[in-house]
């Protein structure tokens, strides 16, 4: 989705500003430990994507309003948007500002995905414009935090190694740029039980994962499946065989890797070329919901130079 709207001259109540707002995969996703407040460690490289839902934001007198057109989605205070606005103001004191947000959804909700981080994120960044608020990065990724632990990353946007609960974040260049097949069956899989089912302990992992060799080798796609894997498939495509069937039926149409994406349940594939890819796009997507996407970057440095056109 190509950036809409004149950006940063949109500031009356009638002139909306429409920004993208990109989803990511887990390219591997290592759970180290469990801390003692109930987190886990985790190391994982994250990978935004250009499968992007879609935030239109009006300026309004006062009040903080969201509209969605995926009727599943809450548009109260369970919403991300609502909350990343909600704690702009709190934080800055600007109480009289106000905005409308609609959102118009194309990365499906709860499947990995992480969609809702993501519109957190672009709305902690188009407000901080919006309302003339003149928060350094250091501030909103500050707030970020507050909202959940990989909305940080969003407002970095690209690629970037993260450890800690995934809020410590070391950007990164990605040296080959694959095609990737997203695949979202209909399926709910339920974080809390994930992390259960791994019956991960205190103690720390010696490595926790081969991220440092990865990175340093710098493998050629046909190689990452040897580096990158996804702890939470040892838990979740045994007890969901229809997942394990779409990672087999990914691979089988020439996906150089196949994985979940978080703790699932939409998988991705990984091709080498755009041809194969939207080959098993087109046959996966016989079956269940299907996407195909490239590598992006979009983040706060971003969205600023929107604004400045």
């Amino acid at each position: 989705m190509k950036p809409e709207s004149n950006y940063g001259t949109s500031k009356g109540p009638n002139q909306p500003v429409v920004l993208p707002s990109y989803a990511k995969i887990n390219l591997g996703l290592s759970v180290c430990s469990k801390r003692p407040d109930g987190y886990h460690e985790i190391r994982t490289i994250f990978q935004q994507i250009d499968l992007a839902d879609r935030l239109t934001f009006t300026l309004q007198k006062e009040g903080i309003t969201l509209s969605c057109d995926a009727p599943n989605v809450p548009t109260d205070e369970r919403n991300l948007c609502i909350r990343a606005a909600q704690l702009l103001q709190m934080r800055t004191g600007r109480t009289e500002k106000g905005v409308h947000i609609h959102l118009s959804k194309a990365i499906p909700p709860g499947g990995g995905l992480g969609g809702g981080s993501s519109n957190a994120a672009v709305t902690l960044a188009a407000l901080n414009h919006l309302w003339d608020l003149g928060l350094p990065i250091e501030t909103l990724l500050d707030l970020a935090r507050e909202l959940g632990a990989d909305v940080p990353f969003f407002l970095l946007g690209g690629t970037a190694l993260a450890s800690g609960i995934g809020d410590q974040l070391e950007t990164l260049d990605l040296w080959e740029q694959p095609w990737v097949v997203v695949t979202c069956p209909s399926l709910h899989i339920s974080t809390a039980w994930a992390y259960s089912a791994l019956k991960i302990g205190l103690t720390k992992k010696g490595e926790c994962g081969k991220f440092q060799g990865f990175l340093e080798a710098r493998p050629r796609l046909s190689a990452w499946s040897e580096w990158l894997e996804n702890d939470f498939e040892k838990v979740v495509l045994p007890a969901f065989p229809k997942l394990m069937d779409l990672r087999g039926e990914l691979l089988e149409q020439g996906a150089e890797m196949a994985s979940l994406s978080g703790s699932g349940a939409c998988l991705f594939g990984l091709f080498a070329e755009r041809s194969r890819a939207q080959k098993a796009a087109q046959k996966v997507g016989e079956k269940t919901a299907s996407f195909l996407a490239r590598p992006t970057r979009w983040g706060y440095k971003e969205i600023s130079t929107a604004f400045s056109r």
